[in-house]
Formats: C-alpha cells, sequence, structure tokens
C-alpha cells in the first residue's frame, strides 16, 4: 500500500531542519568558494594590465632621465601627448623645442618600449611580451578566449550537475581552474596564454554556481535570501579588493598567477567533505543516497524523526519519482518544449546576458579611467558589499521583480551619468554607483533564475542563461572597445541595454515566499505567463 499524506514530505526541511546546524556548516563552506570565485573571475585583469603611459624604448638615449628621452625622442600628438607607437628616426640631440623635432621622420617602435613603472610597478604578460601598438588587441584576444571557455564550460558542466552531481561539476570546475591558471605560469606567447585561459575559463560560473545550487536546494523559504547573497556580500567583496594588491605585491605576473590560482585546489578538496544535494538525489530517483543525508542533516539539527517516518518519507519519494519521472531523462531541450516554457526562458536568458554585459563592462572600465587602477578597482570592488546586504534585507520583504527593475534602471542612469560628465572623478564615481546597481542585479538574478527553475533541469537550466549569459560578457570587450570611435559611447550602449532588460524581466513571475519547483509540471503550473502560439500546446 502506498503511504498516505506524501504532500507532507514534498518540502522535507522543516522536518529535518530548514536552517540548522547542517545548512549552517553548508553556509560556512560557501565562504571560502566565493572568496576563490572572485579570483578566477577577475583574476585575469591584472595579468594583462598595460600602463596608459608608455613610449617606444631608444636605447642611445637610455643614459639620460626619462622625461629628457622622451622629450628628445618621442613626437606629439596634436593634442600635445606624446604617441605611444611612433619614435624619432634620429633621437634630438639637445633639449631644445620640437620645431626641429618635427621636421625629422616619424618612424614605428622597432627597439621595444619603455613602460610607467609608477603606473603598473610588476611585469605583466602584456609589458613582458609587448602587447601593445599593432598587438595591442591580444590582451583583449585573451580575454575573449577566457569567455569563450566559460561558454563550453557552461554547457558541459551544467550537464554534469544534473546528470551526475552538483559536487562532481563543482570539483571537475575547479580542477579545470587550476590547470589552466598553473599553465598560464609558464606560458611565453600568446597562443600558449589564450589557450590556459581558455582552459580555465572553462570554470567560470561552475567554479561557484554548482555549490550555489547545492546550498538554495537545501535551505527554507525564509534563509534562502540570507544565505544566497552572504557570502557573495562580504567574501566575494573581499577577494576582489584582495586581487589588485596581490597582483601590487610581486614583481612578475607568472607569482601573481600562481598565487590566485593554487587556492582553487582546496575547492577540489572541499567537494570530498560535503555531502551531495538530498534535493537533486531525491529527484534524479537516487532515493537511498538522499535518505542517508537528510538523516545525517537530521542529526546534525538535532531533530528527532520515527523509523517509521523515515520509512513513509522514503516511500513517498519512491512513489513521486516513478509517478512524475519514470526513469525519465531530461535534457535543457524540455526547457523549450511549449510556448510557456520558452518564454520564461528566453526572458531570463535575455535578462542575464544584458546583466552580464553590464556588470563586466563596468568591472573593466576602471582601466580607462585617468585614476590609480588599483585604487578605483578596490574601491568600486567595495560597492559589492552594500550590493550583496541590500538584497538580504529587501527581497523577501519588496520582492524579486521591483528589486531587480528598480536596481537595472538606476544603474542604466548612473551609467548614463558616467557618458555625460566631463571631470575624472566625477566620471569614476558614477561608474562604481553603477557598478553597485548592477552588483544587485548581478545577486538577484543568479536567485531569481534558480527559484524559477525546476530541481529536475535547475542545473542545465542555469547552465544555458549562464552560457549566453557568457556571450553577454565576451561582448562587454567590444562595448569597451568603442570608446575609441566617441568616448561616452560604451556608456550609452550599456544604458539602452539595461532599459530593455528592466522591461522584459516584468514578465517572469515572482518567486517571493514559494518553495522551489522540483518538476517540469510543478514548474510550469507557476509560470502563469499568457501564451498564444498555434500549434504549440503548454504542458499542464
Amino acid at each position: 500500500m502506498p503511504p498516505k499524506n506524501c504532500e507532507n514530505y514534498e518540502d522535507f526541511l522543516p522536518i529535518i531542519g530548514d536552517f540548522g546546524a547542517f545548512q549552517k556548516i553548508l553556509l560556512l563552506w560557501m565562504m571560502p568558494t566565493t572568496f576563490i570565485f572572485s579570483f578566477t573571475y577577475f583574476g585575469q585583469i591584472f595579468m594583462i594590465l598595460v600602463p596608459k603611459n608608455h613610449w617606444c624604448r631608444i636605447r642611445e638615449l637610455e643614459d639620460l632621465p626619462m622625461k629628457e628621452q622622451i622629450n628628445r625622442g618621442i613626437p606629439k600628438n596634436e593634442d600635445d601627448d606624446f604617441k605611444r607607437c611612433l619614435r624619432f628616426d634620429i633621437p634630438f640631440d639637445s633639449d631644445r623645442t620640437n620645431t626641429t623635432n618635427r621636421t625629422r621622420t616619424q618612424i614605428p617602435c622597432n627597439d621595444g618600449w619603455i613602460y610607467d613603472r609608477d603606473e603598473i610597478p610588476y611585469e605583466s604578460i602584456a609589458t613582458e611580451y609587448n602587447w601593445v601598438c599593432d598587438k595591442k588587441e591580444l590582451g583583449t584576444y585573451s580575454v575573449i578566449a577566457f569567455f569563450m571557455g566559460s561558454i563550453v564550460g557552461c554547457l558541459c558542466l551544467g550537464y554534469i550537475a544534473d546528470h551526475q552531481g552538483r559536487l562532481v561539476a563543482l570539483f571537475l570546475a575547479n580542477f579545470c581552474a587550476l590547470i589552466g591558471g598553473l599553465v598560464s605560469v609558464f606560458c611565453k606567447d600568446f597562443y600558449c596564454f589564450a589557450a590556459s585561459r581558455f582552459v580555465a575559463g572553462l570554470a567560470l560560473n561552475n567554479s561557484f554556481v554548482c555549490y550555489f545550487i547545492l546550498v538554495i536546494e537545501n535551505v527554507g523559504i525564509k534563509y534562502r535570501t540570507l544565505v544566497g547573497n552572504l557570502a557573495l556580500a562580504v567574501f566575494f567583496t573581499l577577494g576582489a579588493c584582495t586581487l589588485p594588491w596581490l597582483a601590487y605585491a610581486f614583481d612578475s605576473w607568472r607569482h601573481y598567477a600562481l598565487s590566485v590560482s593554487l587556492p582553487v585546489a582546496f575547492v577540489m578538496l572541499m567537494c570530498f567533505l560535503i555531502p551531495e544535494s538530498p534535493s537533486w538525489l531525491i529527484s534524479v530517483g537516487k532515493v537511498e543516497r538522499g535518505m542517508k543525508v537528510l538523516r545525517k542533516a537530521a542529526r546534525i539539527n538535532k531533530k528527532n524523526i520515527s523509523e517509521e517516518e523515515w520509512l513513509k518519507m522514503k516511500q513517498c519519494f519512491e512513489l513521486k519519482f516513478a509517478d512524475e519521472q519514470s526513469g525519465k531523462k531530461y535534457s535543457f531541450l524540455d526547457l523549450f518544449k511549449s510556448c510557456r516554457r520558452l518564454v520564461v526562458i528566453a526572458i531570463l536568458i535575455i535578462s542575464w546576458m544584458i546583466v552580464a554585459l553590464a556588470y563586466d563592462a563596468h568591472v573593466r572600465v576602471v582601466e580607462l579611467f585617468d585614476t590609480n587602477v588599483f585604487i578605483t578597482f578596490s574601491l568600486a570592488s567595495l560597492v559589492e558589499l552594500p550590493a550583496g546586504i541590500l538584497p538580504i534585507l529587501l527581497l523577501d520583504r519588496i520582492g524579486r521583480k521591483p528589486i531587480m527593475t528598480a536596481a537595472l534602471l538606476f544603474c542604466a542612469a548612473s551609467s548614463l551619468s558616467t557618458g555625460l560628465l566631463k571631470s575624472q572623478w566625477d566620471v569614476t564615481t558614477s561608474a562604481i554607483v553603477a557598478r553597485f546597481f548592477v552588483g544587485i542585479a548581478y545577486n538577484v538574478e543568479q536567485q531569481w533564475a534558480s527559484e524559477v527553475l525546476p530541481t529536475v533541469l535547475r542545473g542545465q537550466g542555469l547552465a544555458v542563461i549562464n552560457v549566453l549569459g557568457q556571450v553577454g560578457a565576451l561582448l562587454s570587450p567590444v562595448v569597451i572597445y568603442t570608446h575609441h570611435y566617441y568616448r561616452s559611447l560604451p556608456m550609452f550602449i550599456i544604458t539602452l541595454l539595461l532599459v530593455i532588460g528592466a522591461s522584459v524581466i516584468l514578465l517572469l513571475p515572482e518567486t517571493k515566499n514559494t518553495t522551489l519547483p522540483q518538476t517540469l509540471e510543478e514548474a510550469d503550473k507557476r509560470w502563469v505567463i499568457n501564451c498564444r502560439c498555434r500549434k504549440v500546446k503548454d504542458d499542464q
């Protein structure tokens, strides 16, 4: 006889404890994972930095002070700034004005470059191999290789997360980050470096998101926002603020690359110490293993549950799996098999692409400002703390949709101000404010998407969303590059995209104070978008 009242076990967290010692241990492990994730995401920025002030090396003038070398051997632009990629064929032999200098022939740098070490005090790979002038795109190409890797990684590791487990995917992601990072240290040309960054990029998102999913699936409704944002607010911020000064402390990018790669080994070891998600185990029919984790969680949370109730719970899980899934293997294509699902996943993809592009652009735009890049990056990263705390305070009171909409619109306004203002520190301040609001949107979107998608396809669904989100992030260097055509164009593009994003998310279902959907059928009932598609039946 099948057990009665199986609906009592659809949400097992109130029975085993929805935020006891078990969940707090998971949150504790989440903190170093988040800290190390910031190294994976931002680490490459400080490997490819190039000082804005760099000039052709002129061997015959090297005994002179730097200022005099530049005055004698480097021509000027029309705006009276020294050229970065040209020198005079014959250095001026006195300190007279440039009237005579302009009569001499200007030739490309043919003996290397001199870099302003007051601006960037260490050797980056870009300065070591002179990725400037006709090679200035190589740094951007290496970033594109990193995001190309993230696209492949999101697809492959997202599939693994739903079919082999959250921990397997987490381990493999951080293994890729470790291998890619270590290979980078030994690279001596662009192709090796780009290949190593592709491998490291495989880990992006999944080196953290897999664990994020595991934790979110195993805490009660009223604690999801706290758990989902606390570690990001504090430890992601701490890691991001640490990175520039870690680079500053070393005299070589190779030592820095080693220092940001080795910590991921800690997350790999962690995978052997924490339990797999019981929600995932039960959703794929591995009920016996799921029950072992639930028993362990109940014991740690000091919940006394009778053997009779454990037996009923197990029977209900087995019955639910047999009835609803019958051993079916889901793929991300199931998310597109009805009009309703198609609309929801399309909105999630579009909004995530816009948020990822805007976020990454505001991370990298600090390199364009005439301010100290280490100080500016740290100040901009500090806003991740309030951007993570604010959702904790407001999401469960106000809801995901209004917070997300407001964050995107305020970010659009700040981005527009960044493009319109003239004073360098006014521009920097406005950009930091925009980073704050897009940081809120980034945090809310991550949690919101995981709450909308059902457990059976949460990993693959988030993988698809993250893949196309990384396409957006991949385009951010291209958007930033448009400043060569018009200084404010990148910010104007971002403003327009953010307004579009704020508009489309109004159609998404609100998930405040709702349990996570376990099956596609449960999710369909909650996705109440009205679709009128011919010849397509929504699964009801």
